[in-house]
């Protein structure tokens, strides 16, 4: 046995380093389980007594019993067969006779009771009135039971030899005279071997009372030796419980009062001096004293890793560092992992789910919240959202049967800027088991409690982030039509370029130009020519793919980059394009203006390796397609391509 397990089993016998509730419960126990144990003792002796009792009232006795009344039963018959001789009267002789065959027919039951068990009746030797009666069960000693067959053989023999010496006597009595001698001779002889038959059966009978009652004589000593070890026992343990729970309750009293002190003096220490948020105070044991100092130094760490986290937010690059940040925290400090973030859009009637490596990919409600962020509930009221305390709280989460879940706001600038969303199981399913409910909501509203104080002290910051992105992003949108410029494109493209590189996959870069669009202003004027540049923009975003990006590359040109493009799809996209934008009437000014477009477009990096060298080729392609007759879509092709550089 090591040290450490030595001392472990020290500290827990002397009640050190194991809490106060522990305590008391160890101290209350060890006095009911000494309680018990006596208890036990005495059930223990209760019990065998009483078993063994009942074995001698309900078996042994019966049993002696009825072997003394064979013995008398067979006796008396012998009584009555002496009789039958001694005397001449055919009255008398049938009186006897009828007497014997009923005390051995009294014996043949007794003795079938004692082989199959049932109920004896004790009929009266004289008047043949039933005296008692009494059960008796099936003998299961092969020595005493065989004692009893034996006497059952014996029983029949004598019987048969009674009816023999009756039936004897009865023709002595009619024949007279003649035959008597041979007669007579016939009936000693049965008379002797009925007497010796009975000698035997009364020996076998006593045998089997001889065996019965030494089987009582070890019962009553078993019970005398149980009571006496028993009152032993009582003594012993009684005095071992006294000696022990003073013993411990010594050890009670010292076990509590020297940590408090220990700890008392720790924290007056720690008050005296500078405030240092990473020092902790040192625990010495394990009781509820101890869980207090350690909820102090928890707390101390909170506020010390909450400032932590708040300089390192600060000093994050990018938004989406920050929302990295914040969930890598749910996930790996507080154990929360299964949540979403949703941030609100600029104008904060919509939200979006920001992506981390650590929240949810999916969404687990009514995908409406997107487009009206004010079916939100957390959202629209700005107060926490728990389905744990109020069971379908919020209509719009589609997992309720299944999970429940806690919406808290992040108030920026005022208003809500976000809700973080949690979600928790509410049953644990094992195989065919039936699911258990595994919620516990005090522990589940800590984790939240932490999780909202870290929203709250990265609110301010997302808030700066978010102003910075919108002022980025104002730089790299048009404003118009809302679409990316070039700049965008500048700064995305090395981005772009590294995920098709890495995926090996293609796009179709789609250059697109309005036919003759300067008439639309030189005619109509440049409101006009404003409303058929917006109604250009939402039918190319509209005939894209989602994954598709539209870029607003310059005047009324467009940019159309086809991610992810197979064989065709490039020329699908900018046929679709094309058509709709020949169907479309634009009414402005109460003029109805119908374009058409012509589009060229090439495949990176299948045509070539370099980006911008792909933007030209598209450009390339576009003005084949104007001088071609416009309203139509080109495909790059080499021979279009003059000069060796771009």
């Amino acid at each position: 046995m090591n040290k450490a397990l030595k001392k472990r089993i020290i500290d827990y016998i002397t009640f050190t380093d194991i809490p106060i509730w522990q305590k008391l419960l160890l101290f209350a126990a060890g006095g009911i389980a000494w309680f018990i144990i006596i208890a036990m003792i005495g059930f223990g002796a209760m019990t065998y007594v009483n078993n063994a009792s009942k074995a001698l009232t309900d078996e042994v006795v019966p049993h002696i019993q009825a072997s003394q009344k064979l013995i008398i039963k067979i006796r008396g018959a012998n009584v009555s067969v002496h009789n039958i001789v001694i005397h001449n009267e055919t009255a008398i002789i049938n009186d006897n006779a009828q007497r014997a065959r009923d005390l051995l027919g009294n014996a043949s039951a007794t003795l079938d009771a004692l082989v199959k068990g049932g109920k004896i009746n004790d009929y009266s030797d004289l008047t043949g009135e039933l005296i008692s009666e009494y059960q008796v069960v099936p003998i299961d000693n092969s020595l005493r039971e065989q004692y009893v067959k034996d006497v059952i053989t014996k029983n029949h023999t004598l019987i048969k030899l009674l009816n023999e010496l009756i039936s004897i006597k009865l023709q002595v009595l009619e024949s007279g005279e003649a035959g008597l001698h041979a007669k007579n001779i016939l009936f000693m002889q049965k008379l002797k071997e009925y007497d010796t038959i009975t000698v035997q059966t009364v020996t076998v009978l006593s045998k089997l009372t001889s065996s019965i009652s030494a089987l009582q004589k070890q019962y009553i000593e078993k019970i005398d030796t149980v009571l006496s070890q028993s009152m032993a026992m009582f003594m012993l343990v009684g005095f071992l419980a006294v000696s022990l729970l003073t013993l411990f309750s010594y050890f009670l009293k010292t076990s509590m009062t020297k940590p408090l002190k220990a700890i008392t003096e720790q924290i007056k220490v720690l008050s005296e001096g500078e405030v240092d948020l990473t020092k902790q105070i040192t625990i010495g044991s394990k009781d509820e004293i101890a869980e207090l100092s350690s909820n102090f130094n928890m707390l101390m760490q909170t506020i010390h890793d909450m400032n932590t986290f708040k300089k390192v937010i600060e000093e994050d690059d990018s938004l989406e560092d920050v929302y990295t940040r914040l969930a890598k925290v749910f996930y790996d400090n507080l154990g929360l992992d299964d949540f979403s973030i949703f941030e609100a859009t600029e104008r904060k009637k919509t939200m979006e789910l920001v992506h981390t490596p650590y929240s949810r990919e999916d969404i687990c409600c009514n995908k409406e919240i997107l487009i009206d962020g004010n079916l939100c509930r957390a959202k629209k009221t700005g107060h926490t959202v728990s389905s744990i305390r109020y069971p379908e709280i919020c209509k719009q989460f589609l997992l309720a049967p299944e999970k429940f879940h806690i919406c808290i706001p992040m108030i920026i600038g005022g208003s809500t800027g976000g809700v973080v969303q949690f979600q928790f199981d509410k049953f644990s399913k094992n195989g065919n088991e039936k699911p258990t409910p595994i919620l516990h909501a005090d522990c589940i509203e800590r984790q939240i409690l932490k999780a909202e104080q870290y929203i709250n002290e990265s609110s301010a910051v997302i808030e700066a982030k978010r102003l910075t992105c919108v002022l980025k992003e104002s730089s790299i949108r048009d404003q118009m039509t809302g679409l990316y410029n070039r700049r965008f494109l500048e700064e995305y493209v090395e981005t772009l370029i590294a995920g098709v590189m890495r995926k090996g996959g293609q796009l179709g870069l789609l250059m697109c130009d309005l036919d003759f669009f300067k008439e639309v202003n030189d005619k109509f004027g440049h409101d006009a020519g404003d409303a058929v540049l917006k109604e250009t923009t939402h039918v190319i975003s509209r005939s894209a793919r989602s994954a598709d990006l539209v870029i607003r590359f310059g005047g009324e040109e467009f940019l159309v980059i086809v991610n992810d493009s197979k064989p065709g799809d490039a020329e699908e996209v900018a046929q679709r394009i094309r058509t709709k934008i020949a169907a479309t009437k634009i009414k402005t000014a109460g003029q109805v203006i119908q374009k058409t477009i012509s589009i060229g477009y090439c495949e990176f990096p299948k045509d070539t390796q370099n980006f911008w060298e792909a933007i030209k080729y598209a450009d390339i392609a576009l003005y084949k397609a104007k001088e071609s007759g416009r309203n139509r879509v080109l495909k790059f092709e080499k021979e279009m391509w003059t000069t060796e550089a771009y």
